[in-house]
């Protein structure tokens, strides 16, 4: 009985999906409505259809938002040092990620980030945004060859809310 039931299920989907692939679309598209992303290796979700038939305006170049600050680069770079060497100023950190970080977990994290050799270069690669959380991404390079990410967010008092080193993506 139940598989004759999965069968007229699947005969009648089978029956309704060509139907309404054919059925026409509701409104017409119009090549403003349709934006021309370049290719990149990221997962991009965009829509085809506008909202409203308004022509919406070209995209312009990056903005400054894009720009990494000196200043944010300068303390994401302070917090990975004060990791590094295994002394960081718990007043410096949110109470939340003091209860994350105990001894142990912070000398076993500094040795694995001293293991890593000298740094060559510590950029800016992205910034999250989320509501009212932000998260800056550094893009660590090391003498030897290894790679990897600090992400790194503060709460509006200046204090480390968000703390994780990973492989680069």
């Amino acid at each position: 009985m139940i598989v004759r039931r999965l069968f007229a299920g699947l005969l009648l989907t089978g029956l309704a999906a060509p139907a309404l692939a054919s059925a026409p679309h509701p409104r017409e598209l119009h090549a403003a409505d349709v934006v021309q992303l370049p290719v990149t290796s990221s997962r991009v979700f965009m829509r085809a259809e506008a909202a409203d038939d308004a022509e919406s305006p070209a995209p312009g170049p990056a903005t400054a938002a894009s720009i990494p600050s000196p200043e944010i680069a300068a303390r994401a770079r302070l917090v990975f040092d004060a990791n590094r060497a295994g002394k960081i100023d718990r007043a410096q950190y949110t109470d939340e990620m003091n209860g994350y970080i105990d001894d142990k977990s912070l000398a076993t994290a500094s040795a694995q980030l001293t293991g890593l050799g000298e740094v060559k270069s510590f950029n800016q690669v992205r910034k999250i945004t989320q509501g009212h959380t932000t998260v800056y991404v550094f893009r660590i390079d090391f003498v030897k060859g290894t790679t990897i990410e600090e992400a790194v967010g503060w709460n509006a008092a200046g204090k480390v809310a968000f703390l994780q080193f990973t492989a680069p993506r």
